[in-house]
């Protein structure tokens, strides 16, 4: 991912990004979180790409030591204002696809949407990075963009093209990407708020966590708000998973 884009991004990350923690239909992230706190004797956890720092002060009401990290200094420095009554946070700057993480493993980590990095060389280096910061029989919670989510959101435009007395063509071209290219969506990579991002099947997800040596726990549909024009619910992937 582009550091420059990102720091763009996060100067006003409200408008511009699609927040999980204000748009979870049914507060199914903040429920996880607190589910864990309540039943697990944990102090020291991880906010893993905490980007403007909207979990950040949960997880800092609910566990004695949070450590965050994040590669862009703007979303860092926001996460550091929203965080200003909670002394229990470290702040890390980390690219995960380059730098190694100062910090100890965790037995908690939370991961919202950060493995998302269309070039598979740096996802896979976030990915060995996030789950070895997961402290053998700790938990992982996260949550990554769903690809079945997209091709539904892609057959729900196409109906609504014809219902509005489109032909077939013109409603599956009206309903297409232009920008997207075949070699991408071979691999998942689709745009995303004007963003090559990576999105994951159901069942790529499940292969992915086992491969980096996960139990998993859930993989349960994160909902959002119905779309006003569509009707239609997009959805990302969460997981829960235990290192072995």
């Amino acid at each position: 991912m582009d550091k420059d884009y990102w720091n763009r991004i996060c100067e006003d990350y409200e408008t511009e990004i699609l927040s999980v923690f204000d748009n979870d239909l049914h507060g199914a992230v903040k429920n996880r979180v607190l589910d864990f706190a309540d039943s697990n004797q944990v102090s020291r956890v991880a906010d893993i790409g905490c980007g403007v720092g909207r979990f950040t002060p949960l997880l800092a009401e609910r566990f004695e030591e949070v450590e965050a990290c994040d590669f862009s200094s703007v979303g860092l420095n926001k996460t550091r204002r929203r965080c200003r009554g909670h002394a229990n946070v470290n702040f890390h700057k980390v690219d995960l696809s380059l730098d190694p993480i100062p910090f100890e493993p965790v037995d908690f980590a939370f991961c919202v949407n950060v493995l998302i990095m269309p070039s598979l060389d740096k996802r896979l280096r976030a990915w060995r990075a996030v789950a070895n910061q997961v402290a053998q029989g700790g938990s992982l919670l996260l949550v990554v963009p769903s690809f079945e989510s997209v091709q539904m959101e892609f057959y729900s435009a196409i109906e609504t093209h014809l219902s509005a007395g489109e032909s077939c063509g013109e409603a599956v071209r009206n309903s297409t990407d232009e920008k997207a290219l075949a070699a991408d969506l071979r691999l998942g990579v689709h745009q995303l708020d004007g963003i090559r991002t990576k999105h994951y099947l159901k069942d790529e997800l499940a292969q992915m966590l086992q491969d980096h040596q996960f139990e998993i726990r859930e993989i349960s549909k994160l909902l959002y708000s119905e779309d006003k024009y569509s009707g239609f619910h997009s959805w990302d992937w969460l997981a829960i998973a235990v290192r072995k």
